[in-house]
């Protein structure tokens, strides 16, 4: 190859470069300006039991009413976890709650307290309103000073005949938190997403356990939280 050609290849490749560049950049600027959201949860928020998770969890779904122009949702759902600090599996220890709080998010929204409810996790209502209003703060205190959306539980119906009744939510206690969190939220002037109240009577929107819902349940779930973030 003589230099003419070897020069003229050379420019070629600096200006895919250049091209390059400047595409990336224009990429995370255009990031930069996104509202990012944080879906914060159990596996409700993960999307247990929903076929096509990818697809059907609520933050997925959250995702597609929101649009993708303006806002970013990330799935911070780790299934069977607690608010609870001496629950069996509290949401403190998993590596996806460090990662919410380093998420930079815009907004957070926690939908927590359902594992609580078990007779192996409760212990009083004192115990779960310090370790949920401490969980809160956590979120409360980034740098980024995110707006934080309280979730009530959704309710829990009885389970299809055939299904494993030793799943043990305790409907009472699922009441008795999402009272908490409501007083929690008004303590701390939050906005409070009224999940309870929305679910009422609503079994057809959960799955053959009762507790899990179904792509209908998310995405009833999904137009209220897009609601919230959007102020609407």
């Amino acid at each position: 190859m003589d230099q003419n050609k070897r020069r003229k290849r050379a420019q070629a490749f600096f200006l895919v470069a250049i091209v390059l560049v400047f595409w990336n950049l224009m990429e995370g600027l255009g990031g930069q300006n996104k509202t990012t959201v944080a879906c914060v949860g159990d596996s409700i928020t993960f999307g247990t039991g929903i076929k096509n998770r990818e697809e059907n969890c609520y933050p997925v779904q959250l995702q597609k009413l929101l649009g993708t122009d303006q806002y970013r949702v990330g799935n911070f759902g780790v299934t069977g976890v607690t608010v609870q600090k001496k629950g069996n599996a509290p949401y403190w220890e998993e590596e996806l709650y460090e990662k919410s709080l380093k998420y930079d998010a815009d907004v957070i929204v926690l939908l927590l307290g359902t594992n609580d409810s078990k007779e192996v996790n409760w212990k009083n209502p004192k115990t779960f309103r310090k370790d949920y209003l401490a969980m809160v703060e956590s979120y409360e205190k980034l740098s980024g000073n995110p707006k934080i959306i309280l979730a009530t539980l959704p309710q829990i119906f009885p389970p299809a005949s055939d299904w494993e009744k030793t799943v043990l939510m305790n409907g009472e206690i699922i009441e008795e938190e999402s009272r908490i969190i409501k007083e929690i939220g008004k303590e701390k002037d939050m906005q409070v997403l009224d999940l309870y109240e929305l679910t009422e009577g609503k079994n057809e929107w959960f799955g053959a356990d009762g507790i899990h819902p179904n792509k209908k349940g998310a995405k009833a779930i999904a137009e209220a939280v897009a609601q919230a973030v959007e102020n609407k």
